[in-house]
């Protein structure tokens, strides 16, 4: 059987462990690394290709938020790879979609306490100029 070697020149085996981009300067997988990774899952491991998905999927979710693996979703030969080997995107961008739909969340809570707060403030500060002008009226009799 051939040799999987990574982009780092390290020989791939079943008991081999993903290299994260973790903060800092680290040597990582770029994102054929994990291609590679997958085709020796299924050569030399034994596993089916929805048990390598299932596992490659699984390592993916175990990586920081921003680290160099999420911009593999966003490269054309990796989401052809996985997608031919029937891959769900949803496991990748899981963890974004969930940061960036809250980020989402809060713009938009806050567009309609912009709206809320162009009326009330108004409002709010004509009442109190009312309140103290009849404060003063009263205090003048």
């Amino acid at each position: 059987m051939a040799d999987y070697i990574d982009s780092l020149g390290n020989t791939m085996t079943c008991e081999t462990e993903p290299l994260f981009d973790g903060w800092g300067w680290a040597d990582y997988w770029i994102c054929g690394d994990w291609i590679t990774y997958h085709k020796m899952l299924k050569d030399k491991c034994s596993m089916t290709k929805e048990q390598a998905t299932a596992f490659v999927e699984q390592k993916l979710t175990d990586r920081s938020l921003f680290g160099h693996e999420f911009f593999c979703g966003f490269d054309n030969n990796f989401k052809s790879y996985f997608e031919s080997q029937g891959a769900d995107f949803g496991f990748f961008f899981n963890i974004t979609n969930a940061a960036l739909d809250t980020t989402e969340n809060v713009a938009d809570n806050m567009d309609q306490l912009s709206k809320y707060l162009k009326i009330v403030v108004p409002v709010a500060l004509l009442g109190i100029g009312v309140f103290y002008s009849l404060k003063a009226y009263k205090a003048l009799k």
